[in-house]
């Protein structure tokens, strides 16, 4: 395949939308790969964005609820994977992130994906502001919060049906937000994938030139959303902020604290 568009590229082996082919190419065109990895939220290993790298002999790290991780034991013990894979049973919050990012400091990660369905910006800005970059990042945007820097009020014990009960759609942050906490430390914006879930950010230093030659999808409307309340994006993005929008927080606010 010779396509310059990115998406092109997507394949699901063990991902839900397309995010291992989009891995392997972005993967693909590092300067230097020591095929390292950390997931948080890897769900019990039988499909997320880890699996494929493990299944080609890479190290890493996941985290999940410990029930999750339970199963995900009994998998390894299975594939026997080649690399090593250190798993972290528990919740990941920011009265607990610090020993984390004692842990992540000592590692050079190659990938790093983040899927907690909640406060997820909160936890990426620590780990920025710890000096923890890795050079491909993979994270969930919400694509109902409209086109501005928001994001939502950070509660432990996070759940989303309990903000927004009809729907469920009171999570993580918009693209944009994304966008402008990435900038800060340089990551460059490559793409979302084209059912509208994770959104791929990069250090620009640490890859080919050849990447930059390359476009990707800059913005969709979550796929399986639209698909389960049949609504059209636009609608399902202003019923939410109509209701919620009060409920939000300015990306801004929490990045300059």
């Amino acid at each position: 395949m010779r396509s310059k568009k990115i998406n092109d590229y997507e394949y699901s082996k063990f991902s839900q939308n397309g995010e291992d082919g989009l891995i392997d190419f972005l993967t693909k065109k590092l300067k230097k790969n020591n095929k390292f990895f950390v997931e948080f939220g890897c769900s019990n290993g039988l499909q997320n964005n880890s699996r494929n790298l493990i299944e080609n002999g890479w190290s890493g790290i996941v985290c999940d609820l410990p029930k999750n991780i339970n199963n995900f034991v009994s998998l390894l013990k299975k594939i026997n994977p080649k690399g090593k894979i250190e798993l972290a049973g528990g919740s990941i919050d920011l009265e607990n992130i610090n020993e984390i990012i004692i842990k992540l400091k000592k590692l050079k990660i190659d990938f790093f994906s983040i899927d907690i369905d909640s406060y997820d910006f909160y936890i990426i800005n620590r780990l920025l502001k710890s000096k923890i970059l890795p050079k491909i990042l993979c994270v969930e945007y919400n694509s109902f919060f409209g086109k501005d820097p928001l994001v939502v009020k950070y509660h432990l014990n996070f759940d989303r049906y309990k903000f927004d009960k009809k729907r469920g759609l009171y999570f993580g942050s918009s693209l944009q937000a994304w966008k402008v906490l990435l900038k800060k430390y340089n990551y460059k914006f490559i793409c979302v994938d084209k059912n509208g879930v994770n959104a791929f950010f990069i250090l620009p230093h640490e890859f080919k030139k050849s990447i930059f030659s390359y476009s990707g999808l800059s913005f969709k409307y979550t796929s399986v959303f639209i698909k389960k309340y049949k609504l059209q994006g636009q609608i399902l993005e202003n019923e939410f902020l109509k209701v919620h929008k009060k409920n939000l927080i300015n990306a801004y606010e929490i990045i300059d604290n």
